[in-house]
């Protein structure tokens, strides 16, 4: 039986413990007239935003040809307990249900989101233009005489949740430990990361072998309830928006609960104490793992950025209290646990013991301008509690340093701040807000992460220009990245627009031309986000 993990503060203040969105059904063999679909569903007790997560979809093709889709969500968040739709297009139709809404299409993608293709190529990958109108997202692959299914959900660079369904295994199968790292290059603030799929815990996914049906699909039992998929076979076993059915796990005599706080450590003062203990649990939950992460990346969120500082094993609720001293005052941690009955990971943030009364931030946000000024703006309550501000920027996501110092104004209540400055050609700043009150408790505020808009040395070679029916063209890159490609005519009007991955080094790139495209000069230009470059060519 599942458990939902629910945790509070010695200082009796009740905080229920981070979830994730996770599959909670998908539609991958629609039939003719009716769209593909996937639902998540939220676990938390709060919203969850899902700007930071990304599916991984696995494909196998004709001529020996494998690879994944990976599908960056829009900017967008799920209600607690929620449900949000992805479809390949909206409103759409399945066996039985017509004229339905999705959150999104991921063939007209929303501001944060995209859909890239990734081939393999010996040890790497080669990026793939993704087929217009896709409806074949989750691909029916060989193997189980149902087909077979992969699809691994992450958070962060974290694995989260993963199904694969239609072959009797319980473990990642060899061909996909087999493939080569995946290197992912997310959104916003969200950490860029590389998938070793060598490395991912057999447990970290839910299986469900082959069993008679037509296979339009798989679905849980009830809503976010651990292993217990079932393969539909008729209409109106999808849901979509709608519930599955109440889980169990969340009547609360099925919960567990832990206690958590950060205090000073009396035995030197410069560092502070963890400490955290079972309150209470059902013995089938035992035994439990817990890591204990210094919260490094985005703050409040398990990253990769995160260090792992403590891993224990507690057998029974009878283990008492944990102690883990933290190495200053200002260490917030990311309590992660793992129960032997549940195929999800709990995480809670604990603030640091300097963040135990935050200021309240009401909005944090900034742009960049084509000359490279950053302008930062921010928004707080109750303007007379609070200090100072110190502007800190980092490279690396890790290593801060303060750029700027903003006292603050005299003004009650709400109050606006800004800050200026101007960064080199090609830095990829990050920013975060240090925010000190008059009592000397500190707290930070979200990162923003900006690239500078600079164009770049051309370092785009056209393959056999003049070109007839397709482009093709070397293209060197400093990273793995999505790329912008656009083909502008004569008089500046784009005529077609891709998004594509592209592998650190020389990439050889090839995609059809439009055939509505007449006999002319045209320009294509690479978009990276940090830079733009522009070759020439002509189609006979």
């Amino acid at each position: 039986m599942k458990k939902i993990f629910t945790l509070c503060l010695l200082i009796c203040i009740v905080i229920v413990t981070r979830s994730q969105a996770v599959l909670n059904e998908f539609y991958p063999q629609p039939g003719n007239g009716n769209s593909e679909f996937f639902e998540l569903y939220n676990e938390n007790n709060s919203l969850e935003y899902l700007d930071n997560y990304t599916l991984i979809l696995y494909y196998e093709e004709s001529g020996g040809k494998s690879g994944f889709y990976v599908l960056d969500l829009p900017n967008d968040s799920v209600a607690a307990h929620g449900y949000y739709t992805g479809a390949a297009q909206s409103p759409f139709d399945i066996q039985g249900q017509s004229n339905i809404t999705a959150n999104f299409s991921w063939n007209s993608m929303p501001s944060g989101g995209s859909l890239t293709k990734w081939e393999k190529n010996g040890s790497s990958y080669t990026a793939v233009i993704v087929p217009a109108n896709l409806n074949d997202l989750f691909v029916k692959n060989n193997g189980g005489s149902g087909g077979v299914y992969h699809a691994f959900v992450y958070k962060n660079g974290i694995i989260v949740n993963g199904f694969i369904g239609g072959i009797s295994t319980t473990s990642i199968p060899a061909y996909i430990k087999a493939m080569p790292n995946l290197p992912v290059n997310m959104s916003g603030s969200s950490p860029d990361f590389t998938i070793n799929f060598n490395t991912i815990a057999d447990n970290s996914l839910e299986y469900l072998t082959n069993s008679v049906g037509t296979n339009n699909g798989y679905y849980r039992s009830s809503d976010g309830l651990c292993g217990d998929w079932l393969k539909s076979d008729q209409p109106g076993q999808h849901t979509p928006e709608l519930t599955n059915g109440t889980s169990l796990s969340l009547i609360p005599s099925n919960q567990l609960s832990i206690a958590a706080v950060i205090s000073r450590f009396t035995s030197d003062q410069t560092k502070s104490l963890l400490t955290y203990n079972i309150s209470s649990a059902i013995g089938d939950a035992f035994p439990l793992t817990v890591e204990i992460y210094a919260d490094r990346g985005v703050a409040g969120q398990w990253d990769i950025s995160d260090s792992l500082i403590d891993l224990r094993t507690l057998l029974s609720p009878s283990s008492g209290s944990q102690d883990i001293i933290l190495s200053s005052l200002n260490t917030s941690v990311i309590v992660v646990v793992k129960s032997a009955s549940d195929c999800y990971n709990k995480n809670l943030p604990v603030a640091s013991y300097m963040s135990v009364l935050p200021v309240e931030l009401i909005g944090f946000q900034g742009n960049i301008n084509k000359n490279n000024k950053v302008s930062l703006e921010w928004k707080v309550a109750e303007n007379e509690t609070i200090d100072q501000f110190e502007v800190q920027r980092s490279n690396d996501g890790n290593e801060f340093k303060t750029i700027g110092v903003v006292l603050a104004s005299e003004k009650k209540d709400r109050e606006d701040y800004m800050f200026y400055e101007t960064i080199n050609g090609f830095d990829k700043a990050m920013y975060r807000l240090k925010m000190i009150d008059k009592k000397s408790k500190v707290t930070y505020s979200k990162l923003l992460v900006f690239q500078s808009k600079a164009v770049t040395t051309n370092n785009i070679k056209v393959i056999g220009n003049p070109v007839n029916d397709k482009l093709t063209f070397n293209y060197s890159s400093f990273t793995a990245q999505v790329i912008d490609v656009k083909i502008y005519d004569i008089a500046g009007r784009i005529v077609m627009n891709n998004k594509m991955n592209s592998l650190e080094g020389t990439n050889t790139i090839s995609f059809p031309l439009d055939s509505n495209l007449k006999s002319s000069m045209y320009v294509l230009e690479i978009s990276t986000g940090s830079g733009i470059q522009t070759a020439k060519f002509v189609k006979q």
